[in-house]
């Protein structure tokens, strides 16, 4: 797997106590949270698919961020996509 940063990392908590900075931070976080949803299992495969195969590292932004809102984490961020 190759490492991967987002343009723009997402940050969580009330006053954005953690930084997801890429692929490889979004999966961590996501396995250490109870699991969501679809947008849960889409962020799963997209961030997955980022490492392995190199592919758009902005759709697994975009899929993080959803999962988030689906989940209720509290997102700090200036940079969601509209």
């Amino acid at each position: 797997m190759q490492t991967i940063i987002w343009d723009h990392p997402v940050r969580l908590g009330v006053s954005g106590e953690r930084c997801i900075n890429g692929p490889q931070d979004a999966l961590q976080y996501l396995s250490e949270v109870p699991q969501g949803g679809w947008f849960f299992e889409r962020a799963r495969n997209r961030c997955r698919e980022a490492l392995e195969r190199g592919d758009d590292r902005g759709l697994s932004r975009k899929a993080f961020i959803g999962a988030a809102i689906e989940s209720s984490f509290p997102i700090l961020d200036d940079n969601i996509p509209t």
